[in-house]
């Protein structure tokens, strides 16, 4: 069987990247064709139910960084776009500290010994990060003490990795405020530090709500779910066309693919040069659980996010999407949803859902005892391909075989598995409107 699919856009995954893509397409008058493998859209963006409390796949947010994109989000979902005000804490030694970390919040905390070695070093910390990885670049930015009391300890559990064998692309900005002259102030009763990460966007009715009104706008004649990629075939420097499942030949003409970077070079037929087959096998993805309580009681905590850095919880972050939107679930309920990630080899990848359950309850009590009464309804969701591992030395890597894909004049790269770099929604979408226009420009 063969589709004709002459001057149609063909975006592969349906994910965020592959729906703001075709989002944008189809309202600069192109016509699209989206190919999903999964039963339904939004990757690992979507909201689900259980019993009456829907949840994230995921801790998600809006950031109002892109007023452009922000205003395009607003123009779909109207007044359910809300503000949320809903700060996140980090768990250490019994006690939440908040996250990012402010000065005042660690002064009333950590031990004064413990910020005094914290004080010191980062007064002879130096004036340019060391990048060489991201165990040296923590260290030379906010000194070994803090470091490894949160920084390493956490991505440790977060990667699977030693943080000396990670990139220090993996840093963000959320302790840019923590400096020799932060703690001064922090000392000074008149201070007041700004929670960095509190004030965000969200859906009303879940962040998955989103993409499921793209979805709408993009409409169902031009969404095929369960339509598996399975060969992208190529010929003369362009992909000729494309295998759904077993059976289905797609005839191509441009493509955009948001497949994980390592599946598009397996698929590839013929294959690629074996130098650059195992560069790809080189390339590794953190697998994530999610483990999803629905609770008889209001709430489970009065923050968005909740992080574990110590080893004693397999878990690292819980997070409560009524804390984001009261509307997800009745007054008298809450969903909590705690992430563990995984390896391929790990014991908890391959556990039933009950045992992994069962463990991370039985971790939870230590935060905050749950009584099986209070338990309405439970599941696991298990995501093949949470996070892109920065390792040292996999940009150049990634940057060569991306090199490779886009040497296929009809072949367009978007998103996280995509191109193996983190961005956040308002990235995606304003990187997915700029891929348009250029498929347009170059199409007069």
């Amino acid at each position: 069987m063969s589709i004709n699919s002459a001057s149609i856009l063909q975006i592969l995954g349906g994910g965020p990247g592959g729906l703001a893509t075709a989002y944008y397409a189809r309202k600069a008058g192109q016509e699209v064709i989206l190919y999903e493998g999964a039963s339904s859209t939004g990757g690992n963006a979507r909201t689900l139910k259980l019993g009456d409390c829907l949840f994230d796949t995921g801790a998600h947010r809006l950031h109002d960084k892109i007023p452009e994109v922000t205003e395009e989000i607003r123009s779909l979902l109207g007044a359910d776009l809300i503000a949320v005000n809903a700060p996140s804490r980090i768990h250490l030694r019994g006690r939440r500290l908040l996250f990012p970390l402010q000065p005042r919040d660690l002064l009333r905390h950590l031990p004064l010994r413990t910020l005094a070695r914290i004080a010191v070093e980062l007064l002879v910390q130096r004036n340019e990060p060391d990048w060489s990885n991201f165990r040296s670049w923590a260290i030379s930015q906010y000194g070994q003490t803090l470091a490894e009391l949160l920084l390493l300890s956490y991505s440790e559990k977060l990667w699977g990795e030693d943080t000396s064998h990670l990139s220090a692309q993996i840093s963000g900005g959320r302790l840019r405020n923590l400096d020799l002259k932060a703690f001064i102030r922090g000392l000074l009763p008149w201070d007041d530090a700004k929670h960095l990460d509190g004030s965000f966007l969200y859906p009303r009715y879940g962040f998955g709500s989103i993409f499921d009104r793209i979805a709408e706008e993009i409409g169902d004649d031009h969404i095929h779910c369960n339509s598996r990629i399975t060969r992208l075939v190529h010929e003369g420097g362009r992909i000729n066309a494309f295998m759904l499942g077993e059976q289905t030949y797609v005839p191509a003409k441009t493509v955009v693919s948001t497949l994980p970077l390592p599946l598009m070079l397996e698929i590839l037929d013929p294959a690629p040069p074996m130098e650059i087959l195992q560069k790809a096998r080189g390339i590794r993805f953190r697998k994530l659980l999610l483990c999803v309580f629905c609770l008889k009681r209001g709430r489970f905590s009065e923050n968005a996010s909740i992080y574990f850095p110590e080893k004693e919880f397999p878990f690292t972050r819980l997070y409560e999407c009524k804390n984001r939107s009261p509307f997800v679930a009745p007054e008298n309920q809450t969903a909590i949803v705690l992430e563990l990630p995984c390896h391929e080899s790990s014991d908890y990848w391959h556990m039933s859902d009950a045992d992994i359950l069962r463990n991370t309850l039985s971790a939870l009590s230590d935060v905050d005892n749950i009584e099986q009464e209070e338990i309405i309804q439970t599941a696991v969701f298990r995501l093949p391909f949470a996070y892109p591992i920065l390792t040292v030395g996999v940009d150049q890597a990634v940057s060569e075989l991306v090199t490779y894909l886009e040497g296929f004049e009809n072949l367009h790269l978007i998103g996280r598995n995509a191109t193996f770099r983190y961005l956040h929604t308002h990235d995606l979408f304003s990187t997915a409107e700029t891929l348009i226009r250029q498929c347009r420009l170059s199409e007069q």
